[in-house]
C-alpha cells in the first residue's frame, strides 16, 4: 500500500480564481490499511466509481510543472507498460516531420482505398491534421513506412520512448509489436515535448503541439491524444489519454490509462467521460 499525502487544497464551495488544485502524492485505488491514511477526496471517489461503473481497471496521473506536483491514482499501475497505439501518433508525426517523410502538416495523403467500417472518417485523403484528429491509422502506418527502421529507431532510442523495442514490422510495432511505455513514462515524454528537449527541430515540435489541441477556452487550452489497444498482452481493451493543459501561467500534464476485458467496451465515450470529469474535479476545466 503506497500512500503519501502532502499539501491538500480545499476545493469544494470555493470559485477557481481563488482556487488551487489538489496536491497528494499518491491516492490508491485500493482500501487502506491501519498503519495508512487516505484523504477520499471529490476527485478520487469519482475515479474510483468512474471506473467501477466501466467494470475496468486504471490509472491516472497529472504533473503541475510549476509547483514540481504530482496527483497519482493507482500508483502501481501507474508504473506498468502498455502498448502505446494511438498516442504513438504524437512521436510519430514528430519523427516524419523531422525526417521529411511528409513536407509539412498540411500536405494531403491519397486514402489507401482499404474500407473502415468502423471509423468511416478514416475512408478518405487525409493530412496529419486530420488523421491526428481522427486517429487514422493508415496514414500513420504510410508515414511509418517512409521514415523506415533505421530511423524510426535512431529517433526513438534517442528520445528514450518507453521500452525503445521496435521489433521488426516498421508499421505495426506501436499497435501489436513489442513497443511499451508506462503512464508514468508518458508524463516525461510530454514534458519533454513542451520543453522542447525531444531530439527534433523547435520549428517541427511547435507543430505537433499545434496539432494536438483538442480544446481553446479563455482561461485554458486544452492538448491531447487518445489511444486503444485491442487484444493485447492478453488484455481485451487498453485505453489511453495523454497531453497536457495550460492555464494560469502554468502546464499540468495528464494521462489516463484504463484496461477493461469486454469486446463490447465503449472506449471512446468512457475514456473521455472520466478524463473530463477528473479535469474538473480537480479544478483544471470548467
Amino acid at each position: 500500500m503506497i500512500i503519501i499525502l502532502q499539501t491538500l487544497a480545499i476545493v469544494n464551495s470555493v470559485n477557481f480564481a481563488n482556487t488551487q488544485p489538489i496536491y497528494a502524492e499518491s491516492l490508491s485505488s485500493r482500501p487502506s490499511s491501519k498503519s495508512h491514511f487516505m484523504f477520499q477526496s471529490q476527485f478520487s471517489r469519482n475515479l474510483s466509481r468512474n471506473l467501477q461503473e466501466a467494470k475496468s481497471d486504471g490509472c491516472f496521473i497529472v504533473y503541475d510543472l510549476k509547483r514540481d506536483r504530482y496527483i497519482r491514482y493507482n500508483p502501481d499501475h501507474c508504473q506498468k507498460r502498455f502498448i502505446p497505439a494511438s498516442t504513438f501518433k504524437i512521436f510519430n508525426s514528430l519523427v516524419a516531420l523531422e525526417t521529411k517523410a511528409i513536407a509539412n502538416e498540411n500536405i494531403i495523403i491519397p486514402w489507401d482505398g482499404v474500407v473502415n467500417n468502423e471509423f468511416l472518417e478514416w475512408n478518405q485523403d487525409q493530412t496529419m491534421r486530420t488523421a491526428f484528429k481522427r486517429s487514422v491509422v493508415w496514414f500513420y502506418q504510410e508515414l511509418a513506412r517512409r521514415v523506415g527502421y533505421e530511423r524510426m529507431r535512431k529517433y526513438i532510442q534517442a528520445s528514450g520512448y518507453g521500452n525503445q523495442d521496435i521489433g521488426d514490422r516498421i508499421d505495426t510495432f506501436w499497435l501489436k509489436g513489442k513497443l511499451r511505455i508506462s503512464p508514468e513514462e508518458q508524463i516525461k515524454f510530454l514534458v519533454m515535448l513542451y520543453k522542447e528537449n525531444l531530439p527534433f527541430a523547435p520549428a517541427v515540435m511547435q507543430t505537433v503541439k499545434d496539432i494536438m489541441v483538442i480544446d481553446r477556452q479563455e482561461h485554458y487550452t486544452l492538448r491531447g491524444k487518445t489511444g486503444w489497444g485491442r487484444d493485447v498482452d492478453g488484455m481485451k481493451n487498453i485505453g489511453w489519454y495523454v497531453g497536457y493543459l495550460e492555464r494560469d501561467h502554468n502546464v499540468y500534464f495528464y494521462t489516463l490509462n484504463i484496461v477493461n476485458q469486454d469486446s463490447n467496451f465503449s472506449m471512446i465515450s468512457t475514456r473521455k467521460k472520466i478524463l473530463f470529469d477528473a479535469l474538473k474535479d480537480l479544478h483544471l476545466i470548467d
